[in-house]
């Protein structure tokens, strides 16, 4: 049996490193080809290197999601997602046979996967259905948002309205959300689970680290390389950025 030809998609070092141990414990013939952190870099290294066997993608990049990669380029590979979606997302990957692996990775998990790629690739090609897969992971019309959560500030929790939101943010893996009136507080909840649970009608995830309130929004900047920069208010920690990848979806619901 030939070696598997291995491609990662991750931009978390350290994750990345964790599965490729992982995966010379359960082969040690497997050849991880490249591992990737954006998606520019995964739609350009696809581009110039065709298909491996197998693509293990995480969902969240530092540039965008990685299922803008499919927008741009083909890619015929099985495909393993590892993903902090909730559960209706993961019903989706089942729905449409694609494998998947919830962060931090589990080494039984791992096994019954790479087993069930084994027994899938005997076929001439992945008959992953990757439009219905995306199509699956919209929010639906009737879906219930979230109206208040709860939040603490030193020893004392309160509960927060959600239309009091200004926006949320990661700093120091720390995540947190910050009023209209500037006040910062905990919450346990991570920017995964909270971009599920705000209203998109009202709310985007700009970035990695922030989440926006459109009420709260000030200006909007062109930036360097297709990039945008908003201005909010109250103020954030730091400079909030917009990839060139996400500026066009960004525009798009600021005209809704």
């Amino acid at each position: 049996m030939k070696p598997l030809n291995i491609v990662i998609v991750e931009d978390e070092a350290p994750a990345a490193e964790r599965l490729i141990k992982m995966l010379k414990e359960y082969d040690p013939a497997m050849q991880v080809q490249a591992r990737l952190d954006t998606v520019q870099s995964a739609v350009d290294w696809f581009s110039q290197h065709g298909s491996p066997d197998l693509v293990f993608l995480d969902i969240e990049l530092g540039d965008g999601r990685s299922f803008e990669i499919f927008s741009r380029i083909q890619i015929n590979s099985y495909i393993i997602f590892v993903t902090a979606f909730n559960e209706y997302a993961i019903q989706a990957f089942k729905y449409n046979s694609v494998d998947y692996l919830l962060k931090p990775l589990k080494k039984n998990e791992l096994h019954y996967a790479l087993d069930k790629f084994r027994n899938m690739s005997g076929a001439s090609q992945p008959t992953v259905d990757l439009a219905a897969l995306l199509d699956n992971l919209q929010p639906k019309g009737n879906k219930v948002y979230k109206n208040r959560f709860l939040v603490k500030k030193g020893t004392r929790y309160f509960s927060i309205e959600a239309k009091e939101v200004a926006h949320v943010y990661t700093r120091d893996r720390v995540h947190f959300i910050k009023t209209k009136d500037g006040t910062d507080y905990i919450i346990d909840n991570n920017l995964d689970e909270l971009e599920e649970q705000l209203s998109p009608d009202h709310f985007f995830r700009v970035n990695r680290q922030f989440i926006v309130n459109y009420d709260t929004i000030q200006e909007v900047h062109a930036w360097f390389d297709g990039k945008l920069k908003i201005m909010v208010k109250p103020t954030p920690f730091e400079d909030i950025v917009i990839s060139r990848l996400k500026a066009g979806d960004f525009k798009e619901w600021l005209n809704k």
